[in-house]
């Protein structure tokens, strides 16, 4: 079990292209995915960026790749370059590809996949059973004790945190695990506390706090939590029957989050919470989500049957819905919820359903 989560993180191997073989996944960074869009059923035609009537600046529409190139694209830390898990040719090393958002010939960034921090300057890979933590810009390596975990880094990279089961479960919801942590370089490691049928969800920015979900006991509903990592204090925030897909703001005042399959209907959704547990708010849409700013929660809707996807920006304090894109004047639709949004929250890149391609979808 201790393997399985180098598995989930560095994410399979995936088939596509016409007649090459490709390997495609996408380190992980510390904060959780979102919610997968659909797949649509029907055959989309190609983007085709159309003109706004707007006479403001509007979204623009445009491809990077072709030949179905790519799948599960990430941001460079700076936001200029577009990253991903590719052998474009067959005599090409599989490795992590760039090409920069203004399009171009990809390049290779490195051969060694792994989870890097936020700013990429370290990364931790398995290896000979063992996790390593290097830094990039050093050369320095270390070995984490943690059995060869995968591990999260902290926003400033300075810590790592992983989990140890405590043995086998029935099932996940009853699995018991401790939340342990300690600096890159394996010192001052020690235990935080216990879960009960959940898990680590991600690091505020101040580094000292955590975002858990647990259970009181094994078998009662889940909630979500803050964790103080200095005392291992919890301080609920927000609790349902299933939750998932937690995710932190830029500056840690809220939490994104999904309540799913309760027995009262009016707890399902997507909902939004201060960290200190007040303004909770189950929002008007549902769909796959990114933070794009402190605040400001970007949606893209699950509309099955929709003849395209749509960008929504949702106001987090007063639930306010702003349409970013109209599917009138702007037709695209992604591939399996493969999309990621830019450092600075203006640009989405994703994997086209119709043509597999990689398009830069620019926000007003």
């Amino acid at each position: 079990m201790r393997h399985l989560g180098w598995v989930l993180l560095l994410a399979g191997l995936v088939t596509v292209g016409c007649g090459n073989s490709r390997l495609s996944a996408a380190p992980v960074a510390s904060t959780p995915s979102a919610s997968p869009t659909p797949e649509p059923t029907a055959r989309i035609p190609v983007p085709t960026p159309v003109p706004s009537p707007s006479p403001t600046p509007g979204p623009r529409l445009r491809p990077l790749t072709s030949n179905g190139c790519c799948v599960q694209p990430f941001w460079s830390p700076d936001g200029q370059e577009i990253w991903f898990l590719d052998r474009p040719r067959p005599d090409a090393p599989v490795g992590i590809w760039g090409i920069s958002r203004t399009g171009g010939a990809p390049r290779l960034v490195t051969t060694r996949l792994g989870v890097f921090s936020p700013d990429y300057r370290r990364r931790a890979y398995p290896e000979g059973g063992q996790t390593i933590i290097e830094d990039l810009k050093t050369g320095e390596r270390w070995i984490a004790p943690n059995g060869g975990r995968a591990v999260v880094f902290s926003p400033d990279g300075e810590w790592i945190a992983w989990e140890v089961s405590a043995g086998e479960a029935p099932s996940l919801d009853r699995r018991v695990t401790t939340l342990w942590i300690s600096r890159v370089d394996g010192r001052e490691a020690r235990p935080v506390l216990q879960l009960v049928g959940g898990g680590f969800s991600g690091w505020f920015p101040d580094g000292r706090r955590a975002l858990v979900i647990t259970r009181e006991t094994s078998g009662a509903d889940p909630f979500l939590a803050v964790v103080n990592l200095q005392d291992g204090s919890l301080r609920p925030i927000a609790r349902g029957q299933r939750l998932r897909g937690a995710q932190i703001s830029p500056a840690g005042g809220w939490v994104a989050y999904q309540s799913l399959f309760a027995v009262d209907p009016a707890q399902n959704g997507l909902w939004v919470v201060r960290a200190d547990g007040t303004e909770s708010r189950r929002l008007s849409v549902f769909g796959a989500y990114r933070w794009r700013s402190e605040g400001r929660l970007l949606v893209i809707p699950l509309e099955p049957g929709a003849p395209s996807h749509r960008v929504l920006e949702i106001d987090a304090a007063t639930g306010a819905v702003r349409p970013l894109t109209d599917p009138s004047a702007l037709r695209f639709r992604i591939a399996g919820g493969d999309w990621a949004l830019s450092p600075d929250g203006r640009r989405i890149v994703f994997v086209s359903a119709m043509d597999r391609n990689l398009w830069l979808l620019e926000l007003p």
